[in-house]
């Protein structure tokens, strides 16, 4: 009389616990390659501005942000299991 439902998942994840890790992990290795690309752009900027002060100063700020983007994309993973253990948890 009962349903097996258990046919109707065709992922390998066991639980939904299993699926967000993973699916954080893909996003940690993505912004990773993302910020990658954003250092090497920013090189380029700073090699093509040819000493023009105010494209250096831009290409400097852009490499800045991506510096701090990646610093953030190391720490996500901290910050969030701290979010998930303090500020979710129940007593």
């Amino acid at each position: 009389m009962f349903i097996d439902l258990d046919i109707l998942n065709n992922t390998s994840f066991e639980n939904f616990a299993d699926f967000v890790l993973n699916f954080l992990n893909l996003a940690i290795s993505l912004s990773i390659v993302v910020v990658v690309i954003s250092i090497i752009m920013s090189g380029f900027k700073f090699i093509l501005s040819m000493g023009d002060e105010e494209k250096v100063k831009e290409a400097t700020r852009s490499m800045a942000y991506s510096l701090l983007g990646l610093v953030l994309v190391f720490l996500s993973p901290a910050i969030i299991e701290f979010v998930i253990q303090h500020i979710l948890a129940t007593p």
